[in-house]
């Protein structure tokens, strides 16, 4: 284990523990969500819904298209890669994993630079990047979590950064619980 995620694991479970103790000592109910942290909840909890449930399948097809994303940008033919960078977001959606997600996410954003459109990029990134999240908290996958945060750090959106963290600390609760 990394030491970020004994890290982790140890505020997820002290940060539990705080929570518990808290809504024991005020006679019941957990606080409820406001302002940013709330709205950031209400989103993930709409798209919820939109996002496929199933196993993970295989992921050659993503990263085989990504490879060609990446090919066609060095070659400057930004028009292609979008093309095929569609292709790619198919498959990741296909693949139902948090990576294929995140990945996708990152060549957008590398399109982004590449065209000079980065804040047009961020758009395509951003719901690559809440699938991502959604992914990671089913699969209970702590990395993934971490994964989800630190990308929307880099889109400048601390909000949901902050809510990525606050769910990689629940999931590492959560598997400090199940070890313990």
């Amino acid at each position: 284990m990394t030491p970020t995620r004994h890290l982790i694991l140890a505020g997820g479970f002290l940060g539990l523990c705080v929570i518990v103790v808290g809504s024991l000592a005020r006679g019941g109910g957990l606080t409820p969500l406001r302002g940013d942290r709330a709205a950031t909840h209400a989103l993930l909890e709409r798209r919820e819904d939109l996002v496929p449930v199933g196993r993970t399948t295989d992921d050659r097809h993503w990263r085989a298209h990504l490879e060609v994303v990446e090919r066609e940008l060095e070659r400057g033919h930004v028009d292609a890669a979008v093309r095929v960078w569609h292709d790619a977001y198919g498959a990741a959606l296909e693949s139902r994993s948090w990576e294929s997600m995140i990945a996708v996410g990152d060549a957008f954003m590398a399109i982004g630079r590449a065209s000079g459109s980065v804040r047009g990029a961020r758009v395509n990134a951003r719901d690559a990047y809440l699938t991502a999240l959604i992914r990671a908290r089913r699969e209970r996958s702590v990395d993934g979590a971490l994964r989800s945060a630190e990308a929307f750090r880099a889109l400048g959106d601390q909000a949901i950064a902050d809510h990525c963290r606050h769910v990689a600390a629940q999931l590492a609760a959560q598997q400090a619980i199940t070890e313990f």
